[in-house]
């Protein structure tokens, strides 16, 4: 559940950027010496750490669920949030209650303060890691499934300090101006982060990637697995209240009906691999994890805003983050599977200015769109002007109507006043702004 007296949250929040400094800054010398200066809490606990470029989230939430069905106690740091910051970190499932965050934070800036010029300051990322981290450790957890932000040899979350498995979910373009500009680049930034001597584990494809997985596992000596070729998995059923699948590993394991309320096509995927990798946690690191903690992890699993399904007035509403054309293809996907056929859509849009976008609305093109309505996100200067995106909407789609609404709760309005199915996808910020005005 969120809580929906977030204002605190959004002060800390606000003061955190007050005090980093600004942007995106790749390197890890700002976030070693604050955690060092902590006393390096982010030794003191086991980590997972998910990277990828679709599909972190649902994956690291599926294998928190696990592992704390398992009996463990369980962390669980994702980004970025949707309502408040709050929800970045979870125990077991729940929130972190404020006052545990703002001892943490009140430690980290006195830190900050007190051993770091202005100029020099820790990102906003790298201090709610460390306050994250910090907490994490006064909690005493077993285990914490850690997603990585942009992700890579760089990213802040690179510094933790007991990693019992990477996992990696796809690999795509995105943050070509840090990470690279083909897949294969890409790949080698994010697989540098592959510990010696532990496990790896990567979904699969293309062959180039697999081939820099498999390079980086053997000089690591890492024991490395790749999701694809040593597993099977057979969908059984498709709906808007989940996925059903069953699944065979290379270790021998054979999963009839796995069930997670998790919905959209690749769920399947996403949580077959979290399964997967639990199954890998459980020889040697944690022998708690066993068939029906398995099951009953993927089935308390929950994702805010990934193919999340609604009812608002009568209608139903499908909340997805899809922001890039692997993103919106997954949509596109879930939608056809599991959706009445030729049943018509409104699309309430808004979407980032350094996002592939006339890429990613590509993707969506098989579906039958009556109507896509583009909004922005307000007070957000990265996202794309309604007026501005609507150009590029209409040169995709020059038979759907196409309307702008700047204001958001007027473009919502419009979007819950058509019958049929409404999918309100491009940004997570959008879902967030969203779930604001709806009082999730």
């Amino acid at each position: 559940m969120i809580d929906k007296d977030y204002a605190s949250y959004d002060l800390m929040e606000q003061d955190i950027s007050v005090v980093a400094s600004p942007g995106i800054r790749p390197g890890l010398s700002r976030m070693a010496k604050c955690l060092k200066l902590l006393g390096n809490p982010q030794d003191k606990f086991k980590a997972v750490h998910v990277l990828g470029t679709n599909g972190k989230g649902s994956t690291a939430s599926s294998l928190a669920s696990i592992l704390t069905a398992s009996g463990l106690k369980t962390a669980l740091y994702t980004s970025p949030h949707l309502i408040h910051m709050g929800e970045r970190l979870r125990i077991d499932g729940f929130l972190v209650e404020q006052n545990k965050w703002q001892e943490a934070w009140e430690e980290v800036k006195s830190i900050i303060k007190d051993n770091f010029a202005a100029e020099d300051r820790p990102t906003a990322f790298e201090l709610i890691t460390a306050v994250c981290f910090l907490i994490m450790a006064r909690e005493n957890v077993d285990v914490a499934v850690v997603e990585a932000g942009m992700g890579g040899r760089l990213d802040a979350t690179n510094l933790l300090g007991n990693v019992a498995l990477s996992l990696f979910t796809t690999i795509s373009l995105d943050h070509t101006s840090y990470l690279g500009t083909t897949p294969s680049q890409i790949a080698h930034e994010k697989f540098a982060v592959i510990r010696p001597g532990a496990k790896a584990l990567y979904m699969g494809g293309p062959d180039d990637v697999e081939d820099v997985f498999i390079a980086r596992c053997m000089k690591m000596v890492a024991e490395g697995h790749i999701f694809s070729r040593e597993c099977v998995v057979r969908p059984r059923h498709l709906s808007l209240d989940g996925v059903v699948y069953d699944l065979w590993t290379s270790r021998g394991n054979c999963f009839c009906a796995l069930e997670t309320r998790l919905a959209g096509a690749y769920q399947t995927q996403n949580t077959a691999l979290a399964a997967f990798g639990a199954v890998l946690l459980s020889e040697n690191v944690f022998p708690s994890i066993n068939r029906k903690s398995i099951r009953d992890g993927l089935l308390s699993a929950r994702w805010p805003g990934r193919f999340e399904v609604i009812r608002l007035n009568g209608k139903t509403v499908i909340l997805d983050g899809a922001h890039n054309p692997d993103g919106m293809k997954a949509l596109a996907v879930s939608l056809k599977s599991a959706l009445p056929a030729k049943e018509d859509v409104v699309i309430l849009m808004a979407m980032m200015k350094d996002k592939d976008i006339e890429g990613a609305l590509e993707k969506l093109e098989g579906l039958s769109i009556r109507k896509i309505i583009c909004t922005q996100v307000p007070g957000l200067q990265r996202s794309k002007q309604a007026q501005e995106l609507a150009i590029i909407v209409q040169e995709v789609f020059p038979r759907s109507i196409v309307a702008i609404e700047p204001e958001l709760q007027r473009a919502l309005d419009e979007a819950t006043k058509d019958n049929g199915f409404i999918v309100i996808c491009g940004s997570l910020y959008l879902i967030g702004a969203i779930k604001k005005i709806m009082g999730s």
